[in-house]
């Protein structure tokens, strides 16, 4: 039988690349399959199981890095080599793709050839042990190359590697370029020794000279970062024509329960993070407390909380949202001195001890800094997620001379952070205390209202821009507080949000807004369009898109009369969940509406990747647009782009004449608001009974 060529694939978007890869690699002896479309790159690695992957990080839709982070997290493709091509490397891009970068040889632009042939052939070689080992094991169920959980090294005769596969990449911590020639008995030395080769003496090469399998529970090997892990592993004789005289088979131990259980005993440590918890953070504070009372110098408790976490938590799952609160817990640590400490509370909030400032605006500037970090996208499982963190500042002696006042100062100052707006950070004042009574006062009226119906659905007329027509009716609810009057949602949307009380709230109003509409005659019907606002959380839940269409089935609507807002906020977290449920209610015929469309959160990209039929201006756009400058430019900038893809304008809360014109002269599509309702003829488009407005089709 012909031994088969090997096999590199190229992704590149340039076709003079392609040809130059092509006839670089057909000089090797190897086989070239190219495209220059990143779509097909993850099925041709499933299907073709090739050498190699040339992957270009200037590729488009989905990008090279996207298609990195899919090619090294999918069960299939991860222990494919890839070779990286990238142009200009940002620092962010490094940052955010650390911990991948190690796992894959990358080439800077332009391209070497020397060292593009000598990692073809470093691959190429890889691709022949490879082929050698998954025969020994093709009777077998598993594919040890494969796996992610058992580390494989092929040593030679003098005990260098030859071959690693992913999994033992991932363990390690280096690619197989960098592992290439390593003497094994190194990863059994102090991190810092030097690498001299003792082979011949080392317990494991005596399995070369018989055939016996040597197998350890337990040893420690040292990673290129300089930690260790603990493993267990097998030397396994092996005689090939690719110079393999032993396999080194192991798998990563996890803590056991006596070394758990020693180490919270000792040190009260989270179990997820390996971070301080409540009750040791409380015990160094009080200490610090005391040296400062006799040094008299400044400290510092911060208190921290990720925003939006909640919703992370239920979009991505609980396993995904440990490794953000993992990951967010590393980039704190690597923030702050030797001397300070940061321990984990409960839930998504830290506890930051800044030990020794100089002065009160020393924690301030840790606090942004803490932000700023948070604020930079996290790679979870191939998924880009974004997030953000809200802090509270406490100052020794000021805000409290003991752990329990520092902390709790600290939390009612995050919760007037959180209160203006997100991503910022607020110091300590007594007037906080007050506030964090409120907001949870807030939240215990909030189940109140829930069981007792608190609540009004108000139904807003939306004209055309010229206001020649009624096209649809804006389904709004406000909370009819016993006290305090009326509020709007946006005054009480947040505290239902983090108390979960969301999905509850608007599958209520769904029910009640509908019900409205079940007894008009069929003519009447159909000539309603109703805008509603929904929770993210319901549409993410399992079978939220199937309720929805239920709900407007019995009332006799179709999914064509149904407007649904989404705010940008929704957009928290880029996850391909949120594509499939968007698109599936498009598929069902609903309009989309992305609400309060600049504020932020959402990328632009979006509104190409998501079919939009409208977006919402934000209201604190519309607010300001009669007297500045900056927002009329971008209302106008915003309304020009988003026609320019065949997407309307929604401007709401339309309230004065100028405002009116303004919007009108830039050409939103639909307005609402006390303008528009001033200037309403009423007619018998309004159903007195119900205060409903029923349009012309």
């Amino acid at each position: 039988m012909t031994k088969q060529q090997p096999l590199v694939i190229v992704c590149d978007p340039q076709d003079s690349n392609i040809a130059y890869y092509t006839e670089v690699i057909e000089a090797l002896g190897a086989r070239c399959v190219a495209t220059s479309l990143g779509g097909n790159v993850v099925n041709l690695v499933v299907s073709h199981q090739p050498a190699l992957v040339i992957l270009d990080s200037q590729l488009e839709e989905p990008d090279g890095y996207q298609l990195l982070n899919l090619l090294k997290s999918g069960k299939n493709s991860r222990h494919i080599p890839v070779l990286f091509v990238v142009g200009n490397l940002s620092e962010r891009k490094m940052c955010l793709y650390d911990d991948m970068f190690d796992l894959v040889k990358v080439i800077s632009k332009p391209i070497n050839e020397p060292q593009l042939q000598r990692c073809l052939n470093h691959y190429l070689a890889q691709y022949a042990v490879r082929a050698e080992i998954e025969a020994l094991y093709s009777e077998e169920k598993a594919d040890p190359i494969a796996s992610h959980e058992e580390g494989i090294l092929a040593l030679d005769a003098k005990g260098q590697i030859i071959f690693a596969n992913a999994a033992a990449e991932q363990m390690l911590k280096a690619n197989s370029l960098d592992l290439y020639g390593v003497y094994i008995e190194s990863l059994f030395e102090d991190a810092c020794s030097q690498a001299k080769s003792r082979w011949s003496e080392h317990p494991v090469s005596k399995v070369t000279a018989g055939d016996q399998i040597l197998q350890v529970d337990k040893s420690i090997l040292w990673r290129r970062d300089g930690e260790s892990i603990s493993s267990k592993f097998a030397a396994i004789p092996f005689s090939s024509s690719n110079g393999i005289e032993l396999l080194f088979a192991f798998k990563q131990l996890k803590d056991t329960r006596e070394s758990k259980d020693k180490l919270a005993k000792l040190s009260q440590v989270d179990h997820l993070t390996n971070l301080p918890t409540r009750a040791y953070i409380e015990e160094h504070i009080d200490r610090t407390v005391l040296k400062a009372g006799i040094t008299g110098y400044y400290f510092a408790v911060l208190s921290v909380d990720l925003d939006h976490f909640r919703h992370i938590n239920e979009t991505l799952g609980h396993d995904r949202g440990d490794t953000l609160l993992k990951a967010v817990a590393d980039r704190i640590d690597s923030l702050v001195r030797r001397d300070d400490q940061l321990a984990r509370m409960e839930g998504d909030e830290f506890v930051l001890l800044l030990s020794h400032i100089d002065s009160p605006e020393n924690a301030g500037m840790v606090a942004n800094k803490v932000i700023e970090r948070i604020r930079e996208p996290f790679l979870i499982d191939g998924h880009e997620v974004f997030t953000g963190c809200s802090i509270g500042v406490s100052v020794y002696p000021t805000c409290g001379d003991d752990a329990t006042t520092l902390m709790k100062n600290a939390e009612a100052a995050l919760s007037r952070a959180k209160a203006i707006g997100r991503n910022h950070y607020q110091y300590y004042t007594v007037e906080m205390n007050k506030l964090r009574v409120e907001q949870m006062q807030m939240e215990y009226e909030l189940h109140q209202a829930l069981e007792q119906k608190q609540w009004r659905i108000q139904y807003l007329p939306v004209t055309s821009r010229d206001k020649s027509e009624v096209v649809a009716c804006e389904v709004r609810l406000t909370w009819v507080h016993p006290k305090k009057g009326e509020l709007a949602l946006e005054a009480f949307m947040q505290q239902a949000e983090e108390a979960g009380l969301a999905p509850t709230m608007f599958r209520w109003l769904w029910q009640q807004a509908l019900e409205r509409f079940e007894q008009l005659h069929d003519e009447a019907k159909a000539k309603v369009r109703l805008i509603m606002p929904t929770s993210p959380a319901i549409l993410l839940q399992e079978g939220g898109v199937d309720w929805v269409i239920n709900s407007i089935a019995e009332v006799g609507l179709g999914s064509h009369q149904i407007y649904i807002e989404l705010p940008e906020s929704y957009y928290t977290v880029r996850h391909r969940q949120h594509g499939d449920v968007l698109n599936e209610l498009c598929r069902n015929g609903f309009n989309l509406i992305l609400d309060s469309f600049g504020t932020g959160y959402a990328p632009l990209n979006l509104l190409k990747e998501v079919p939009y039929t409208m977006v919402k201006l934000s209201e604190s756009f519309v607010a300001t647009c009669e007297v500045a400058k900056t927002d009329q430019a971008i209302i106008k900038g915003v309304v020009d782009m988003v026609h320019q893809l065949g997407i309307q304008v929604l401007a709401t809360s339309v309230d004065s004449d100028s405002q009116q014109t303004f919007l009108q002269s830039v050409g939103c599509d639909w307005l609402s608001g006390d303008a528009i309702d001033r200037d309403l003829e009423q007619t018998p488009q309004k159903l007195d009974d119900m205060g409903i407005f029923v349009f012309p089709g």
